[in-house]
């Protein structure tokens, strides 16, 4: 084939290219699940977000990242809520990394006046239906409800801890993470289901969604294939928030069977497996 035919191949491919929307050309994006609803994001252009950071105690945490080293270096930490199980690792990881740190208005104020985080990592606390570019203007962020309760364990975050055992902790949230390329990503924190996870569908339209199945504490299964299915509507579904603790002990295969024909691809991570998409 001669240089002007390979030329003009070229120029064809790109004009065919240019037609997909970037949200279909999800190159380079990489996903982590490390147990519970934590989940390590890689960026096509190399930025790392840490989300819930509950690894150490975690016993779906692959021992490997136990080490909170191992998750290299650390860009962005997003909690969705104050409790235990999203937040323990916060501290260490954010002093070890230097990762900027979002949470709702309230638990921002609370990490900071009790020294759990440096008051210069954290962006001035935001609220649903925020959105901010911590990363620069490639990455957005943006914060969106959960229906669920949150509070700041002060006991086991900080040892020498004399004063109230809980402090608050504000809303509940998740979070939209729209990447350099256009890929959405929708971590619905811990939540029951609710109408307006339509508007979060129809407004961002995810790419993926990591939704809790676990029942007890957060939407079940049916509930959770039910907000899939009639309300998010995403093109692919990764259940997290499982098989922790006892009374959590719902499985990504009732989930599977609970969404039916839906057109949404379920897929069942293993934690410390890396996902790219």
């Amino acid at each position: 084939m001669g240089v002007r035919a390979l030329q003009l191949m070229a120029i064809a491919v790109a004009i065919v290219v240019s037609f997909f929307p970037s949200s279909v050309r999800a190159d380079g994006v990489e996903v982590l699940w490390l147990g519970h609803s934590a989940f390590r994001i890689t960026s096509p252009t190399g930025k790392v977000i840490v989300i819930d950071p509950f690894l150490t105690t975690n016993q779906r945490t692959p021992p490997k990242y136990k080490d909170l080293a191992a998750l290299g270096k650390v860009d962005l930490i997003l909690v969705t809520h104050g409790q235990r199980d999203h937040i323990l690792d916060l501290p260490e990881l954010a002093k070890m990394t230097g990762a900027i740190v979002l949470a709702n208005y309230e638990l921002a104020n609370n990490l900071v006046t009790t020294g759990l985080v440096d008051a210069s990592k954290v962006p001035t606390g935001m609220n649903k239906g925020g959105t901010i570019a911590p990363l620069g203007p490639g990455i957005k962020i943006h914060m969106v409800p959960a229906q669920h309760t949150s509070s700041l364990e002060m006991a086991l975050l900080k040892p020498d801890w004399t004063g109230p055992r809980y402090l608050e902790a504000g809303a509940p949230i998740g979070y939209v993470i729209e990447l350099e390329n256009g890929f959405k990503i929708y971590h619905s924190g811990d939540t029951d289901v609710f109408s307006d996870m339509a508007l979060i569908g129809k407004r961002f339209k995810p790419d993926l969604a990591l939704v809790c199945i676990g029942g007890y504490f957060t939407m079940d299964p049916e509930g959770a294939a039910f907000a899939v299915r009639e309300y998010i509507k995403p093109k692919l579904v990764i259940p997290m928030h499982y098989g922790t603790f006892p009374v959590i002990n719902r499985t990504p295969a009732e989930f599977k069977a609970a969404l039916g024909n839906a057109p949404v691809k379920m897929i069942e991570a293993k934690p410390g497996e890396p996902l790219r998409f």
